[in-house]
């Protein structure tokens, strides 16, 4: 659970307060047309990343690949979320565009990455009892990050009771709050020092050579079974486009503040209801000699 507090700081810092940006409709400015184009290159590099996660991660490792992804976010590569707000920031106070899409561009090459990462760990780090719970609980930290951060749209907008742009300020928030991502990072625990109490170590590593990888990976896109959800995945993140963009076009500056931070509350309560195992209690395990 410290693993799953850790991966949920890194999602409230990152992933949930970009969230919190768009769903303002139009990051928060008063066109949607540059943060919809912002938004496509986002999600089709994180596509891209992810299918050479494995790659990249054979070489790296777990744990720095992690810290690695939140790095690019603000710092070392100078990619991630922390520049695309700053792009947002930029447009929304002197109407420069080219940051918006570059930083669209590097957000989307490292965020494909920390995901796919965050995912395993969070999958292979509980015990099977205790699995349901321990994502409802790292995914509601990446809703968490909604919820500050729509308090924040809401705390600084709540007076702007007509169509346009959110206040600047708000994005100087999120891009001090984003770049804290990289301190987070560095507190996770590597997959063989982790202490589960059924007393079975994590296994998560990856042996086989990269373009092995990469090829069960691609045999797992054309599976039917994958092909069948991406209906659902396509639904999941529809609201990036679609409805952030209604919000922007026909609501007040503080109508789309009070979605981002309603839209959060309720996530947490749907995602902790369906998380929840009312028989998850530890069974009884004899001990192992791990030497």
């Amino acid at each position: 659970m410290y693993n799953m507090t850790i991966l949920g700081l890194c999602n409230l810092l990152t992933p949930g307060l970009l969230t919190a940006m768009n769903s303002l409709g139009a990051g928060g400015a008063q066109s949607p047309q540059l943060v919809n184009a912002a938004n496509a290159a986002i999600f089709c590099l994180m596509v891209v990343s992810c299918y050479f996660s494995t790659a990249i991660v054979r070489y790296i490792g777990i744990k720095h690949a992690q810290a690695r992804s939140q790095l690019g976010h603000a710092y070392y590569f100078s990619i991630g979320y922390a520049p695309y707000a700053a792009g947002l920031y930029l447009n929304n106070r002197y109407g420069v565009e080219w940051l918006v899409l570059l930083g669209a561009v590097l957000c989307g090459i490292s965020a494909g990455l920390c995901w796919a990462v965050e995912a395993a760990i969070a999958i292979a780090y509980p015990e099977p009892w205790n699995k349901g719970r321990a994502l409802g609980w790292w995914l509601t930290f990446r809703l968490l990050g909604q919820v500050l951060g729509g308090a924040i749209n809401l705390g600084l907008n709540s007076d702007r009771n007509e169509a346009g742009k959110v206040s600047y300020t708000v994005y100087l928030v999120f891009i001090t709050l984003q770049a804290l991502g990289l301190v987070v990072s560095f507190f996770l625990t590597p997959p063989g020092k982790v202490e589960r109490r059924d007393g079975v170590r994590v296994s998560l590593a990856i042996l086989d050579r990269p373009w092995r990888e990469m090829k069960a990976t691609t045999k797992n896109f054309l599976r039917p079974q994958f092909l069948l959800i991406l209906l659902w995945i396509g639904q999941a993140v529809s609201a990036e486009a679609v409805m952030f963009t209604y919000l922007a076009l026909w609501f007040s500056v503080r109508a789309r503040a009070l979605e981002s931070f309603l839209g959060g509350v309720i996530g947490i309560l749907a995602g902790n209801a369906a998380g929840d195992d009312h028989h998850s209690e530890a069974p009884s395990y004899p001990k192992i000699n791990l030497g």
